[in-house]
């Protein structure tokens, strides 16, 4: 049986056509892929470059009669940090953070800012004497277009006259 040249001419165009259709998605579909990929590699460069630590003495934080402990956090990271977006739990309890003398609006990287931690109903928690608790302190960047985040855990001891 003879083939004929017609139907065959139509079968491979019509081959041919799939062929680009589907290897125009493949490409489109990697493009998106390398994007997401490329967003995440900077936003993750982002993270590494934000760095908290605590510089208080953590088996020494004293709390005062103002409901409220201050501690130290140094930025030992190599991105600038919001002073204004620090926020901290201390024995599971939300915490108001300030900057403790109100004026600091940059923080370095290296810089060691005061912070106070207040809440009123974490007082009544609190027996006097020693109170072994987990602090957990989280920062944001300043950075443009792409925020890193760092969060620190650490067990703490608060001190209650």
């Amino acid at each position: 049986m003879a083939a004929s040249g017609p139907s065959e001419i139509i079968l491979l165009s019509a081959g041919l056509i799939v062929a680009a259709l589907v290897s125009g998605i493949l490409l489109q579909t990697w493009d998106d892929m390398d994007d997401v990929l490329d967003e995440r590699g900077k936003q993750g460069a982002e993270d590494v470059r934000t760095r908290v630590s605590l510089v208080s003495d953590p088996i020494n934080i004293q709390w005062d009669d103002s409901d409220n402990v201050k501690i130290h956090l140094q930025n030992s990271g190599d991105t600038f940090l919001d002073v204004n977006s620090v926020g901290a739990v201390l024995g599971g309890t939300t915490m108001t953070v300030t900057v403790t003398d109100g004026v600091t609006t940059e923080w370095l990287p290296g810089d060691v800012v005061q912070f106070t931690l207040t809440n009123s109903g974490l007082d009544s928690s609190l027996s006097s004497g020693d109170n072994d608790l987990l602090m957990t302190v989280s920062v944001s960047s300043t950075a443009t277009g792409y925020t890193g985040l760092d969060t620190l855990r650490e067990e703490v001891r608060i001190v209650k006259p």
